[in-house]
């Protein structure tokens, strides 16, 4: 199942580009991104997503739990889910969370 996901880690070094240029960038393929902002501890139970999914971090990190390990998305970092994949997610940074989800 792992080339079903994809992971994008940003590079440390480069400048992460606004918010504006990364919901373009979920347009310009096809999604239609919005923007959460869930507080710190918010955690989301197991479930398993009707769509492709999306998530990108703007701010903070979450950690996205799937069936054989936890992923910690952190500044940048960009997660692509397939459909049907079971995954629970948290908030792990203490100021919470500001991320793009997207779903196809």
């Amino acid at each position: 199942m792992d080339e079903e996901i994809k992971l994008l880690r940003w590079p440390k070094n480069k400048r992460l580009p606004k918010y504006e240029e990364l919901e373009s960038l979920l347009i310009e393929e096809g999604y239609k991104p919005f923007r959460m902002v869930d507080p710190p501890c918010t955690y989301y139970h197991t479930f398993a997503g009707k769509c492709r999914e999306v998530r990108w971090v703007v701010e903070g990190q979450i950690l996205v739990g799937l069936s054989d390990r936890e992923i910690v998305l952190e500044r940048g970092d960009r997660i692509d889910l397939p459909a049907g994949m079971k995954r629970y997610l948290r908030i792990l940074s203490e100021e919470g969370a500001i991320y793009l989800l997207a779903s196809s």
